[in-house]
């Protein structure tokens, strides 16, 4: 019996969650921040406005609870993280695709000159489908502690000097 398969399954993930729960949060915070700060300012209709900016609330605090799961290693926690990252990943996506054809959904919100306000909303949107890519992977896939035969245990020059005075 190996040392790998009589540790609990939460074992083999080595700080992978906490850094997934901080990058969800990371991107939970973005999500509130643009759906209470920026979507308000849209020059929309006040009604969809308001649909936006619940959604992007009841989104955000998804990303909390999910952070939560991933801290108190429940077993939902990253099913919820990889769910959470492909809805936001396909929102983006079609941002990028409305950026791209001209539709601007930024300039609305924006005071900025409107190649400005087109190329940073760009670069959040790509930022944030990294953003989603890295705590869907730490969140899913953890990275498994090295096995007893394979830590470094001494300098391998020590062990190669060592091996060259024995031999003469």
């Amino acid at each position: 019996m190996s040392t790998a398969s009589t540790l609990p399954r939460y074992a083999h993930r080595r700080g992978t969650r906490g850094f997934a729960a901080i990058v969800t949060l990371l991107a939970g915070a973005v999500v509130l921040g643009a759906g209470t700060i920026a979507a308000p300012r849209a020059a929309l209709d006040p009604a969809f406005v308001s649909w936006i900016v619940l959604a992007a609330v009841v989104f955000g605090l998804a990303h909390v609870v999910a952070a939560y799961g991933l801290i108190r290693r429940r077993a939902w926690s990253g099913t919820l993280v990889g769910y959470l990252a492909m809805i936001g990943i396909g929102v983006a996506v079609y941002g990028l695709l409305l950026t791209l054809t001209g539709a601007d959904p930024f300039g609305a919100t924006s005071q900025l000159p409107s190649e400005r306000a087109w190329a940073e909303g760009a670069g959040l949107l790509v930022w944030m489908i990294g953003v989603w890519l890295v705590a869907a992977r730490y969140a899913l896939k953890g990275v498994p502690p090295a096995g007893a035969g394979r830590g470094v245990t001494a300098p391998a020059l020590a062990a190669a000097s060592r091996a060259t005075a024995s031999a003469a």
